[in-house]
């Protein structure tokens, strides 16, 4: 454990219970034996995620023709990838205690940074896809912490970042102590998720950091930051506007040595892939 980690926790109050399902789930899909049954006994014990498969699988986007009754059933149609997405889901909705504009933005951008980090996982080969979308969603999870455990305040650290004032990370460290990074990443140490997930939540700003010490969190952590470029690109997150940013000058682009010729049909695949799992998730 990093060493400040428990200090942090300790200084955010009331730390949300651990999404044991999607603890759990995180680990038992590394076994090849397992079984739908297995997954859908695993998955009934959090109603609120067996409901959202139920939905997901009876969604007009599936185009079943007959309606999916079980859960079982309901694992099949969806697959093993949006399984894990609607539980990831569920779990980072549920760390929320307020449900405001600026929760709904981060939400989305948390959405957006997952979809685009897999895209780009995907198409460059340069991460586990599914372990990118996990990162990616769980990124600004510090933020939803710093939200709980004082809404005002860390409203007014957004605001004076909005005003050009301070930068974010100084802000958040004047008035909580602590960058998002660090506290979301001793959320997810708390949670006892995956040490690559952890340090990717530590490391998604500064990445470079560690390119040499573990090439495999630095090429995750570039990757779910190209996600978020994504979103900055798009304005998808809290009162951003869509900007016409350089992105080949981005540090996640430059880091995994990207021009804009290979960035735009990434671009183009994205806002589509975005608009349809937001619709996902939102089923």
């Amino acid at each position: 454990m990093f060493q400040d980690f428990k200090i942090i926790a300790s200084s955010m109050g009331d730390l949300p219970p651990s999404p044991a399902v999607a603890a759990r789930l995180l680990k038992e899909l590394k076994n090849p034996n397992l079984s739908v049954k297995d997954l859908a006994k695993l998955v009934s014990v959090e109603p609120a995620v067996t409901a959202k498969i139920m939905k997901m699988a009876n969604s007009a986007l599936y185009g079943q023709l007959g309606q999916i009754t079980t859960l079982e059933r309901a694992i099949i149609v969806i697959g093993e990838n949006n399984l894990k997405r609607a539980v990831m889901d569920i779990s980072l909705r549920n760390v929320n205690k307020s449900h405001g504009l600026l929760e709904r933005w981060l939400w989305e951008n948390s959405v957006g940074c997952a979809v685009g980090a897999r895209l780009a996982a995907e198409r460059l080969s340069s991460a586990p896809p599914e372990e990118a979308f996990v990162a990616g969603l769980f990124r600004h999870i510090g933020k939803t912490i710093m939200l709980n455990r004082d809404r005002d305040l860390y409203r007014k650290v957004v605001k004076l970042h909005e005003r050009g004032e301070v930068p974010l990370h100084d802000g958040e460290r004047a008035l909580f102590a602590f960058s998002h990074e660090m506290v979301g990443a001793a959320l997810l140490e708390h949670w006892n998720f995956p040490p690559r997930l952890v340090s990717v939540v530590r490391h998604h700003h500064d990445f470079e950091s560690v390119r040499e010490s573990d090439p495999e969190v630095f090429h995750l952590a570039a990757t779910v930051s190209l996600g978020a470029e994504f979103c900055r690109y798009f304005g998808i997150g809290p009162r951003q506007k869509k900007v016409k940013i350089d992105l080949p000058s981005t540090d996640a682009a430059r880091s995994l040595g990207l021009t804009m010729e290979e960035l735009e049909p990434l671009l183009d695949e994205f806002i589509h892939l975005f608009h349809e799992e937001r619709s996902l998730f939102l089923a």
